[in-house]
């Protein structure tokens, strides 16, 4: 979830669950629990020292861990006391910190990313996969409820808010449901079977969803706006690249299903992109994927490079999102570990 939306989030429970006579005013209420809030993504700055371990195990990790939790609270609220210096707000500072950080847990479990909740007991990531990263709606709710509670001075505005919003995440429960049938159903017309068959949530609208269907050689991929609405964002200097993501959305009664091959379409380089999808440098990034497929090879100038990417994260009309791969000179060179940045065609980051 984006960070705007984390931090509103997290102001908004604290702010529901003050008690009757609070040590901490409205205000500092609502400027810790939304620091807290947003403490948890502070494993960014990982990204700085290696992407590619940053996407596999220190994203969405020990920070967002509900075993570590306590540490963490009782950290923001240690320094919380020490910056208003006022050391009876320490134990205050404690929940709201706690409600802080547990809301942003809460509302990442709700994105397609996984969460380790259990650190450092497991490093399994769970997800219910429902919300987009960013959800206008979602933010919506949070953001109405909290203004309104402030503006009436009555708490219960608030929680009426996050009734609506556990209404609204349930409604994305059944959409997704909805998704999964229409996708069997296209599957079936067409002759096709899938292994595993996945729907994602994706952006602009709650009926838009990437249906995925799987096996062990490749993903056939389709994109669906579940009440055949039209695109939601007008096509206009500015706009276009947006309109062409929101336009990729078909009716449940049109899908078009596309083919991604795991390890690429051409047999001849099928063996040695296998070789360097099994590469142990490339470990990280077999933890990390759910949805693998070659994003694309590359051969010219006397070089060859092959990228992988995770089809959970790809937009239509746009470039894969998340390509890592490798690059060599000539026949012979070593292989070496590359990313491409984000919506370049070009533009590599030497890893390792």
């Amino acid at each position: 979830m984006d960070l705007f939306t984390h931090a509103l989030l997290g102001a908004k429970l604290a702010h529901v669950a003050a008690p009757a006579r609070p040590c901490l005013t409205t205000r500092e209420r609502l400027l810790l629990a939304a620091v807290a809030a947003a403490f948890p993504d502070i494993d960014f700055a990982c990204f700085l020292i290696d992407p590619l371990v940053f996407l596999a195990d220190w994203h969405q990790g020990p920070t967002h861990s509900v075993l570590l939790l306590p540490l963490w609270a009782a950290l923001i609220a240690i320094l919380f006391a020490g910056w208003v210096k006022r050391r009876n707000v320490l134990s205050e500072a404690v929940l709201v910190s706690g409600l802080g950080l547990a809301s942003h847990i809460a509302a990442d479990l709700l994105t397609v990313y996984g969460t380790m909740v259990l650190y450092p007991l497991s490093r399994r990531r769970m997800s219910l996969g429902t919300t987009f990263v960013i959800d206008p709606v979602f933010t919506g709710i949070v953001l109405a409820g909290l203004a309104g509670s402030l503006w009436s001075g009555h708490r219960r505005v608030a929680a009426a808010g996050l009734v609506l919003l556990a209404g609204y995440v349930a409604a994305q429960m059944g959409l997704q449901q909805r998704a999964l049938e229409v996708a069997r159903v296209s599957l079936r017309a067409s002759g096709l079977e899938a292994t595993r068959l996945s729907a994602l949530p994706q952006p602009f609208s709650p009926f838009n969803w990437k249906l995925i269907a799987s096996d062990e050689t490749l993903h056939r991929q389709a994109y669906v706006n579940l009440v055949g609405h039209p695109p939601l964002l007008p096509s206009m200097p500015g706009l276009q690249r947006l309109h062409d993501i929101a336009a990729a959305f078909q009716p449940p009664q049109g899908l078009d299903w596309h083919v991604r091959h795991r390890h690429g379409s051409r047999p001849e380089l099928q063996p040695a992109i296998r070789q360097l999808w099994d590469d142990p440098r490339f470990a990280p990034f077999r933890r990390f994927a759910t949805h693998p497929s070659v994003s694309g090879v590359e051969q010219g100038g006397g070089e060859t490079c092959v990228w992988f990417t995770d089809l959970r994260y790809d937009l239509p009309a746009l470039p894969d999102t998340f390509r890592y791969g490798f690059c060599r000179d000539g026949t012979r060179g070593p292989w070496r570990l590359y990313r491409l940045r984000y919506f370049s065609a070009q533009d590599r980051q030497r890893l390792g």
